[in-house]
């Protein structure tokens, strides 16, 4: 019988997007522990029962080891000699070993990463990108740090994963990892106008799309049209983005939204388009008559 998978970390505390793996670990229920890569602590005592620390929750190694079991794979941090010795001594414990860049690699190989950029705006505690395709039924992967600066985790059974840009730029392999992005042409341009944003589709000509009201905070108004153009891009319907932002139109009267209040293109002399005149009823019926 195949032992139980569990990680064993080499990293320092404040190595570089250690967080952010921590959170996709405990995530997909994937065991692990953490040990300080510092060579000047080492001995052999701690050497040949490093191995055999479970973890506890708290980043903390135990004794109890007869429940856990040891571990059996090594994942490290570029470093100095001081990973060379854990590597060593993990290659006579016959342990897996790789970067980080490859084990985080090897965890999303077959997804698609959507990457999100900072400052990030949230709607019900998660990144606006994230809110928008869970209620379009892509259930994507969410890996955020929170307003207080924590990190978190959401695995859903979608293709997605969105993850912080500033993040992906500490622990990517660039050789492997940026073959996963999704950097496709952008499809998607908006406009905004003193009662409200369009957004239009820009292949073979500007297309609308559809028509949105401002956000109420100026500061977050270009990440949140932009995020809004990324989701268009991908396939999400305006409808659903509607019914993700439903909250914005509460305060909206409808007709507020019609085409004809706007002037798209300044074709129109005045500030606004014009509702086209109707005549009254007598002349409908004469035309009727002819």
């Amino acid at each position: 019988m195949w032992p139980k998978r569990k990680i064993q970390l080499v990293a320092s505390s404040a190595a570089p997007g250690i967080d952010g793996v921590r959170a996709v670990l405990k995530e997909i229920q994937l065991e692990f522990s953490e040990v300080e890569p510092s060579i000047e602590d080492l001995n052999e005592g701690c050497a040949e029962n490093w191995f055999e620390k479970p973890f506890d929750g708290t980043f903390q190694a135990t004794s109890s080891s007869e429940k856990s079991g040891p571990a059996t794979e090594l994942v490290f941090w570029p470093g100095g000699a001081e990973n060379d010795f854990w590597r060593r001594k993990a290659l006579t414990q016959g342990m897996n070993q790789q970067s980080i860049q490859s084990f985080i690699h090897n965890i999303l190989e077959g997804e698609q990463v959507l990457l999100v950029s900072e400052p990030m705006v949230f709607v019900e505690g998660r990144p606006l990108l994230g809110h928008i395709l869970n209620e379009a039924g892509f259930e994507p992967t969410i890996l955020w740090q929170t307003t207080d600066g924590k990190w978190q985790c959401e695995r859903r059974q979608g293709l997605h994963w969105l993850i912080p840009e500033s993040w992906w730029a500490e622990i990517r392999d660039e050789n492997k990892l940026e073959r996963g992005t999704l950097r496709g042409e952008e499809t998607v341009t908006w406009v905004v106008r003193e009662n409200g944003v369009d957004f239009y589709h820009t292949q073979g000509g500007l297309k609308f799309v559809g028509k949105m009201p401002r956000w109420s905070e100026p500061s977050e108004e270009q990440v949140v049209y932009q995020t809004i153009a990324k989701c268009l891009d991908i396939g999400v319907s305006w409808l659903d983005i509607r019914l993700a932002l439903s909250f914005l139109w509460n305060s909206t009267i409808m007709t507020d939204n019609l085409r004809w209040n706007d002037d798209d293109f300044g074709w129109n002399a005045r500030t606004c388009g014009e509702k086209l005149p109707s005549g009254p009823f007598e002349y409908v019926e004469d035309w009727w008559a002819r």
